[in-house]
């Protein structure tokens, strides 16, 4: 009887992934955000040379990861992506904080920034962008 149970119990729990799983559906509204930050990203590393430009850029797609994270806060059956949008927003708040702190943020420092952001959106991406339709 408690291999019954037990039986039971994990296929319950399995069963609730299959679930999430297949009640996880693909949102446009969440793939043109995250495919807006990638882009923001990849355009900004140009601007690295010129400091007051990449501040702005900076703060732009600081903005943007925030939003992200708020668009994908409340959305039911899509834990993955709330969490890597908090931490794609955390990447981007700090490059914004470097140039709060400072103007003289080495080009360097710079694009590898914005490189790191642009590859995390990029990953994200794929997995929205592969949920069901």
């Amino acid at each position: 009887m408690k291999k019954l149970l037990l039986a039971l119990a994990v296929a319950g729990l399995s069963g609730c992934a299959l679930i999430d799983a297949f009640l996880m559906k693909y949102d446009p509204n969440e793939y043109h955000i995250i495919s807006d930050i990638r882009t923001m990203a990849n355009l900004a590393k140009a601007k690295c040379g010129d400091p007051a430009e990449a501040k702005v850029q900076a703060v732009a797609l600081a903005d943007k990861t925030t939003s992200f994270v708020i668009y994908a806060q409340y959305t039911p059956h899509n834990d993955l992506v709330k969490k890597s949008s908090v931490e794609l927003d955390k990447m981007a708040q700090g490059l914004k904080t470097q140039y709060e702190k400072s103007d003289k943020v080495s080009p360097a420092f710079c694009k590898i920034k914005f490189e790191n952001v642009e590859k995390s959106a990029e990953t994200i991406q794929k997995v929205v962008g592969d949920k069901p339709r």
